[in-house]
């Protein structure tokens, strides 16, 4: 169960991040009815060829399948890893990734095409599992009590154009943190990658899952960036 909602969770956030930022750069010059504000500037959606397309004049139905078809485009062709500021980040972990992926399985790590991000914390990982799908990988482990899952994808599902979005993504990497059924989520996107941390408790009163605290510090030291042959290879650093 703490697998199949990590996984579910995973998926509602890649779409709800990366869509956030384009429909509330669509809102910036349109009134509550959709209207043009007079004077406003012009904005621009993604069309599904990935070129620039002006909203100025479009009618919202327009506009609504515009982000469709961007978000449907950029799930087909994924999202874009920087891996130039993955392979630092590699080098800043050296050493210490070193410690923290032995017990990670070895072919499930070479299948990844992301970087792998770890916390810096072998109690943590000394049972930690992967489980990967090329683009998309989460990672579990247990501690007495709470469960913890790692994600992180390039993968897009788009949700409908008209779903109400409540996550506001904050900060440089877009963090957002959520409360869930029985613990809490924060999202963040790295390198080009959107990542999650979650956690859940098995008693509603433990104070890891109480409020954010506990996920947000763990968040804050998953930094060690691991990468396997498919994610050196696409690096150019060879298999």
């Amino acid at each position: 169960m703490r697998l199949v909602t990590g996984l579910a969770l995973g998926a509602i956030l890649a779409a709800g991040a990366l869509s956030g930022a384009l429909s509330g750069a669509l809102s910036q010059t349109r009134d509550a009815a959709g209207r043009p504000i007079p004077g406003a500037a012009p904005t621009t959606a993604p069309t599904a060829a990935g070129a620039a397309a002006p909203t100025r004049g479009a009618t919202p139905e327009q506009i609504a399948a515009r982000r469709a078809a961007a978000l449907a485009a950029r799930q087909q062709r994924g999202g874009q890893v920087d891996w130039q500021a993955a392979v630092g980040g590699l080098r800043q972990s050296t050493g210490i990734a070193e410690k923290l992926a032995p017990n990670l399985n070895q072919a499930a790590v070479d299948a990844t095409r992301v970087p792998i991000l770890l916390p810096t914390d072998t109690d943590l990982t000394a049972g930690a599992r992967i489980y990967s799908f090329g683009d998309y990988y989460t990672i579990t482990a247990d501690a007495p009590g709470v469960g913890i899952s790692l994600s992180g994808t390039t993968t897009v599902v788009p949700l409908p154009a008209g779903t109400p979005l409540k996550i506001t993504p904050m900060g440089p990497e877009g963090a957002t943190v959520q409360r869930t059924v029985d613990g809490q989520l924060v999202s963040f996107v790295r390198y080009g990658v959107l990542y999650t941390v979650e956690v859940r408790c098995d008693a509603p009163t433990d104070p890891r899952c109480a409020d954010d605290n506990y996920v947000m510090g763990l968040a804050a030291k998953t930094t060690a960036v691991v990468m396997g042959a498919a994610a050196r290879a696409a690096a150019g650093l060879g298999g």
